[in-house]
């Protein structure tokens, strides 16, 4: 990779807790191993740091990938199902607080629903 436009390459990099777009200024080369670069991720939104590795996947034309997804432990699929939904929000978390506050049953439970299935049978 090019140290001189690596940062560049990153325009749109969005922060890993708020999503907010990582501005070029605020990301750090920390060390450039040519195909492989760690960086610093600075949020001014949310003031998040994060340390990521970008990686050139070594085809010429492909764009070097960032470890930094929304949700790097999804698929295309299910982050393409997720995209749409609104984020979690403090009735959110008051509603699971309240739920989980009556609760009387374990995790394996709560997860599997009463039919013993995932997510109670649902499918998602």
């Amino acid at each position: 990779m090019d140290p001189r436009g690596l940062r560049t390459l990153l325009t749109g990099a969005g922060c890993t807790s708020c999503g907010a777009a990582i501005p070029v200024d605020r990301i750090a080369v920390l060390a450039d191993r040519g195909d492989l670069a760690f960086l610093e991720l600075t949020c001014p939104v949310c003031g998040s740091e994060t340390l990521s590795v970008l990686l050139d996947p070594g085809h010429g034309s492909a764009a070097p990938v960032l470890d930094t997804a929304p949700h790097p432990e999804l698929d295309p699929d299910a982050e393409a199902r997720l995209a749409g939904r609104p984020r979690i929000g403090a009735a959110d978390v008051i509603s699971m607080r309240q739920f989980l506050a009556t609760w009387g049953g374990d995790l394996r439970a709560l997860l599997e629903g009463p039919d013993g299935t995932a997510n109670g049978g649902t499918g998602r």
